[in-house]
């Protein structure tokens, strides 16, 4: 008897534990989430571990428990962001054809989700850190992990795409990553959607020479049907605006 007592004790042990794990992961992604939304609504210079706290409706002492520091916090953040992204993007293309249809999403992707809460938090974070050098320090690894990671899954779509991703490939994803990141701010200071529509239709048009050089001219799209997809992009942007 006194060692079924014994299991039972191990039984219930055992799921009380899992269920305090489970508390303190959903607390710890309550936090990030609320961080995301800080740095998306106020800004970078306005994020406090205490206005974190307030937003996710938890206490200081819960705050101090996962996130000691505001340079932990935003490391975290970043790292949570970006999985956010990452599962987003994967969400997105599972909805196309692998191939060309996919590679030629990633120049969109780079726009959608320079614009969305993770997206814009990891750019406020990157942008308040050059005035913040114990950040800086702080964020720089995860920003190079992130940045490697990605290099990776540009590199997986252009050769299901039968391409080879060349420096000229390398140049174009970085090119729509950091246009798309000074686009998400630019919306605050200079809204100017023609702008983006000219920076848009430069990358299609660069994408496609690059396509017609790898794979020849008959893989690549037209003018006509640029200037078409540059219709469905005004349209996409449109309909966010008006979502949000």
């Amino acid at each position: 008897m006194a060692d079924a007592g014994q299991g039972g004790q191990k039984n219930t042990k055992r799921p009380q534990r899992r269920r305090n794990v489970d508390r303190s992961a959903a607390t710890r992604s309550q936090i990030l989430d609320a961080t995301i939304r800080a740095l998306s609504e106020f800004g970078y210079g306005a994020v406090t571990n205490h206005l974190v706290a307030e937003l996710a409706g938890v206490s200081r002492g819960a705050m101090m428990h996962h996130f000691p520091t505001r340079q932990d916090l935003l490391v975290a953040t970043v790292e949570y962001a970006y999985g956010r992204l990452s599962e987003y993007r994967a969400a997105q293309l599972e909805k196309l054809k692998p191939g060309l249809p996919r590679f030629r999403a990633l120049i969109h992707l780079a726009f959608d989700t320079a614009t969305r809460p993770p997206g814009f938090a990891v750019n406020e974070i990157r942008s308040g850190s050059r005035s913040d050098p114990d950040i800086a320090e702080a964020v720089t690894p995860m920003m190079t992990l992130i940045a490697a990671d990605y290099g990776r899954f540009i590199g997986r779509h252009v050769r299901t795409a039968g391409m080879v991703p060349d420096d000229e490939i390398r140049g174009l994803a970085a090119v729509a990553t950091m246009a798309a990141r000074s686009m998400s701010i630019n919306r605050f200071t200079h809204p100017n959607e023609q702008m983006a529509d000219n920076i848009y239709l430069m990358l299609m048009h660069a994408r496609e020479r690059i396509i017609a050089r790898q794979l020849g001219e008959g893989a690549a799209w037209s003018t006509g049907e640029i200037e078409r997809q540059l219709k469905q992009f005004r349209t996409k942007r449109s309909s966010r605006k008006q979502a949000s």
